[in-house]
Parts: structure tokens; C-alpha cells; sequence
């Protein structure tokens, strides 16, 4: 069906779009973030000369044309962690009060150009401060989270390339802000600020950093927001599909009415057709008296009484001879309307053949319908029929005994024979007569 062609259609282009947005979201879809001197990025030096009482570290931030020099002093004090480091604000618009926060929750990477000039060997931290409303305040920045890693650069290729989900939460800080242990992995969707820093434990002396570039390689969509759009997209394609089989539900259970209603009414032309051809098959196409066949459903065992009445026109064949044809076929059929008309509605009337018919009489006696014969045959001899004809007739009854109804038949047609040989225009019972075995029906 056209229909389902094109469910499966849309089914086929629904799996092949999820494929294809699938592929791009792997293989394409991708985004980097560079930070280096030409970008707009708040950067400063910071040292730990404000957390000792006294003569901290030293450190110059130089700007030179391809890249970031840090020159460090690092000095013993009575701080325990003595550090330098570049402080980058992710606050393009020097106007904004707080940096405006750099969602980095699509990125992978973070890929850093950065090594220490001369032959030193100390480590490098990176540092990624996140806000979060949960546990964060805009006003102090020790309750940004630390997002970070220490590598060591002759032990890595250059530049370096740092997994995200590689960096960790500082777990001093974890205490000391007192977090809920839902909120202690790390976050990147709200990055106050980069730090690059020399690296812990490192020794009193003189350090120059250089950091030529950082740069956050990740999607354009993370996966979330990959999975949703996928997942939305199917769940309006299902509602979107619903709604449509639904529609066609209703036109198909609409046309189901409509064509039930056409072969309802066609079953009711057949049943009126069948109806006609059974009565035309059943009934005198003169008269529209029942005929021979018609009558046999009459004569079912559930009737335990039954009488049978034969009539016959008197001197019939004249009428044909004197008025001819057309007038005999008249009085034939206003003969069994006025015969129908002044019996009962239970009796049935059947034409036997030419002028003779047959009443069937059921659940009548033999003495009642003798009475019914003889008022049929003084309305008879009284009827005004056509072109002023006399007619009267002969009444022949019987009444079902314990044999056949041919039988019955047969005694009932022998008393319209004893009848008319009597001189006619009169009813016999059969049980006022002998019956000749020699006459058959």
C-alpha cells in the first residue's frame, strides 16, 4: 500500500539521517579555541608573593610577537608551594566586572605550546578554574573550582595534547571549600580562567616559561546535545507518525463505513432482487397466487391440523370462448384477489392449474372450513364481475388425517370432482363421500 511505502520510506531516511548526523558528529563538527598574544584575553602574571609574609616569588609577563614570555624569580619563603604563572581571564570586554565564562564541556583537547628556555627540568601545571552557582560566588575566586594537571615537557611531544577528562580536581581544594561529593569530578562549562604554572616542588632560581599557544580542539555540539537532537528528532517523527496513522485511521474506518453502507445497501438489493425471484420462482405470474412450488414450505409437521380446499371456476372454458382470452385471464386475476381478499390472513391461496385452485387452511378443522368454502361460494355467485359474467364455483375440502398431504390432496380433489358431478356450484366435504381408489391425483 502507498501508505506503508512511505512509513518505510521515512523509516529508511530517518535511520540514514541518524547515521549521517552520527559520522559528522565523529569525523567532522569540529571546533578549536586558540589563545595566544593576538587574541583578546585578559593575561597577567601571578606569584605567591601574596600569600607569604615575606619576600615572595617574582615574576615579568612579556608580550613578545609570536608569543608569551614568563620570566619567573622563584624565592624561598615561608609559603610551601612557591609558584609563577600566566593567568588568562576569559574577559574579552575589559568593561565586564567578572570574565565571561568560556564553555569548554564540547572539547576534548586541550593542546599546549608551552616549554621552559634553557636546559631545565621542571614541570608545568595547567590549570582550568570553573564556576559553578551550586558552590561558586563571582566575588571570590577561591571558590572556583581547580580543573588541573602537571606534565613535564622533555617527557612529552611538543606541543603537548591533554585529554579533558584527563585533568583532576585539586583535593586540597575540595576540602577546604567543603564540596558535595556530586560536584567533585570535574567541570568545563562555566571557565573563569587558564593558568599556566611552573610546577610543584620546583627549586628557588631563575625560570623563563615561554608559552606560544594553547588551543582547545572538541566539537561544535557535545553529546548531549548530539543524543538529544537525535532522540527529539525521533520521538516528533513517532508523534508525527502517530498523528498521520491516526488521520489515516479515521479515512480508512470512514471508508470502511461508507463501503459497509454500500454493501449493506447493495445486500439489501441483492436480498430485494433474490426476494423477487424467489416470489417470481414461487408465485403465478397470472394471478400472483402461489403456485405448486411456492406452497410446499406450507406444508411443514408442525401443523397438526390442516384442512385443504380445492376450488374450481364452473363452466369456465366458455368464458374464454365467448370473451376470449384476455377476459379469462381478467376474471382469473380478479377472481384470487376477491378469494384472498374474503379468506383469512393465515389461509394460502395457490393456483393448481388453469381455473382450479387450492386453499391451504392451517390449524383449521374440517367443519370450519367447510363453512369458510360455502360464504367463498355464495360471494362467488353474488361478485359483480367483469363485462356482467355469472360465475359461481366447486368446493372440494379434506382434512389432514394420519397420512400425506398428497393423500390429502388427492381426497380433496375428489370431493370437487364429486361437486361438479353433482351439478356444481356447491361444497363436499370428503368425509360425506366414498372414495374412488381408481382416481388418482
Amino acid at each position: 500500500m502507498p501508505s506503508e511505502k512511505f512509513d518505510n520510506i521515512l523509516l529508511i531516511g530517518l535511520l540514514t539521517l541518524t547515521i549521517i548526523i552520527l559520522l559528522l558528529h565523529k569525523f567532522s563538527f569540529n571546533r578549536s579555541i586558540v589563545i595566544d598574544v593576538d587574541t583578546p584575553y585578559s593575561t597577567k602574571a601571578i606569584t605567591d608573593n601574596t600569600l607569604t609574609t615575606q619576600e615572595g616569588s617574582e615574576a615579568t609577563l612579556i608580550t613578545n610577537k609570536d608569543h608569551f614570555l614568563l620570566d619567573c624569580h622563584i624565592n624561598t619563603s615561608d609559603y610551601a608551594w612557591p609558584f609563577c604563572e600566566i593567568a588568562f581571564s576569559f574577559e574579552p570586554n575589559q568593561e565586564v566586572n567578572f570574565p565571561t565564562p568560556l564553555d569548554l564541556s564540547s572539547f576534548k583537547y586541550i593542546k599546549i605550546s608551552a616549554k621552559y628556555i634553557g636546559e631545565i627540568s621542571a614541570g608545568i601545571r595547567i590549570q582550568l578554574r570553573s564556576f559553578n552557582p551550586e558552590y561558586s560566588t563571582l566575588e571570590n575566586n577561591a571558590t572556583w573550582k581547580y580543573n588541573g594537571l602537571e606534565y613535564w615537557p622533555e617527557k612529552n611531544n611538543y606541543p603537548v595534547a591533554i585529554p579533558l577528562n584527563g585533568l583532576q580536581v585539586a583535593t586540597w581544594w575540595l576540602i577546604e571549600q567543603e564540596i558535595p561529593i556530586e560536584f567533585s569530578g570535574p567541570e568545563f562549562a562555566q571557565v573563569m580562567v587558564l593558568e599556566i604554572a611552573t610546577g610543584n616542588n620546583i627549586a628557588p632560581g631563575h625560570y623563563q616559561l615561554k608559552v606560544e599557544k594553547i588551543e582547545f580542539i572538541g566539537k561544535v555540539f557535545t553529546h548531549l546535545q548530539i543524543f538529544s537532537f537525535v532522540i527529539s528528532m525521533w520521538i516528533i517523527a513517532a508523534i508525527s507518525g502517530l498523528f498521520i496513522n491516526l488521520k489515516r485511521s479515521k479515512i480508512k474506518l470512514a471508508k470502511s463505513i461508507s463501503r459497509t453502507k454500500e454493501l449493506r445497501q447493495l445486500n439489501s438489493l441483492l436480498n430485494v432482487e433474490t426476494q423477487e425471484f424467489k416470489n417470481k420462482s414461487e408465485r403465478d405470474a397470472l394471478t400472483g397466487a402461489l403456485n405448486r412450488s411456492g406452497i410446499q414450505s406450507v406444508f411443514t409437521n408442525e401443523l397438526k391440523v390442516l384442512t385443504l380446499i380445492f376450488i374450481d371456476i364452473d363452466h369456465f372454458k366458455p368464458i374464454n370462448d365467448n370473451y376470449g382470452h384476455a377476459v379469462g385471464d381478467e376474471i382469473l386475476i380478479a377472481f384470487t384477489k376477491e378469494i384472498s381478499k374474503n379468506c383469512r390472513s393465515t389461509d394460502f391461496l395457490a393456483r393448481w392449474g388453469g381455473e382450479e385452485f387450492l386453499l391451504i387452511c392451517p390449524n383449521t378443522k374440517a367443519k370450519e372450513a367447510f363453512e369458510l368454502a360455502e360464504s367463498l361460494r355464495l360471494m362467488i355467485s353474488e361478485h359483480r364481475w367483469t363485462q356482467n359474467i355469472t360465475l359461481t364455483a366447486s368446493f372440494g375440502v379434506a382434512q389432514k388425517s394420519e397420512e400425506t398431504i398428497h393423500q390429502c390432496i388427492e381426497r380433496a380433489d375428489q370431493a370437487l370432482y364429486a361437486a361438479k358431478s353433482q351439478g356444481r356450484n356447491m361444497v363436499i366435504s370428503s368425509d360425506d363421500i366414498v372414495i374412488d381408489s381408481s382416481i388418482s391425483f
